[in-house]
């Protein structure tokens, strides 16, 4: 029983911090500061993906990711990492 405690004890902690590392700030505020945005790429067709690019906006960010997808993808802000 005290192993098994362990074990459960040890996995909570490691998705705490694990899951702190990938917070994402997704405030109107963060769209507007600078950092690696992070986008989940809509792709009709095709397959969507999560994707990050760094920018001085959100909307900078944005644009190098449009223009790199393809014509038939679209990024959609998820937030601001960190």
């Amino acid at each position: 029983m005290k192993k098994m405690v362990g074990i459960l004890g040890l996995a909570l902690a490691i998705s705490t911090v694990s899951g702190s590392a990938f917070a994402l700030d997704s405030s109107f505020d963060a769209m507007s500061k600078a950092g690696k945005h992070t986008f989940y790429v809509w792709c009709t067709g095709g397959k969507s993906s999560v994707q990050s690019a760094d920018g001085a906006t959100a909307k900078e960010a944005q644009a190098t990711l449009a223009a790199s997808a393809g014509a038939s993808c679209w990024p959609v802000w998820q937030g601001l990492e960190g």
